[in-house]
């Protein structure tokens, strides 16, 4: 009964136009008005501070990818650089090795100079030595013999001779020709 009562009540109190639709003027109203009023407060005191952080986001990413190609172009200056260095520096360690090796080779021709030089004089002090201990042992055989004649010409004529009969015995035997 009750489901009676309530059809025939809404039978006759039927919405007519946007309220058949299920549209209610007053309602929509009420909606669009808290619609309002809402969207007036986020714009005044949300929307601007959003916009501005996104601002801000947008502008910190910006600078980031500046940097970035900043930074990426700076290194590749950077590794250019120390390509050109590492280039410089082997030319002039290799440049540095040759002087070295030309130095040690002048250094090892000046000294095996120096040597020869020395061996050379080395030399000539005992051809110089060795001539004059021939000339001594020259001089003192020539003074054994001497004496050796002169004992021998006493002893075969048995007198004693004197200074200048002896120079003049010697001498002729020295010549050869006695």
């Amino acid at each position: 009964m009750f489901n009676f009562v309530t059809l025939i009540a809404s039978e006759e109190a039927k919405p007519s136009g946007f309220a058949a639709l299920g549209f209610d003027v007053k309602a929509f109203l009420i909606q669009l008005i808290t619609f309002l009023l809402v969207f007036y407060i986020l714009k005044k005191y949300v929307f601007g501070r959003v916009v501005d952080m996104l601002e801000t986001r947008r502008k910190t990413i910006e600078d980031g990818v500046k940097l970035s190609a900043e930074i990426k172009s700076e290194r590749e200056k950077l590794e250019a650089q120390i390509a050109e260095a590492h280039k410089k520096a082997r030319a002039e360690a290799q440049e540095l090795m040759n002087q070295t090796k030309d130095q040690a080779d002048i250094a090892l021709r000046e000294a095996e100079e120096a040597t020869q030089a020395k061996v050379e004089s080395m030399i000539a002090d005992a051809k110089k030595k060795i001539n004059e201990e021939t000339e001594k042992a020259r001089r003192s055989l020539e003074e054994e013999t001497v004496n050796l004649v002169i004992k021998a010409t006493e002893a075969v004529s048995r007198e004693k001779l004197d200074a200048k009969k002896d120079a003049t015995l010697i001498k002729d035997a020295l010549e050869g020709r006695i």
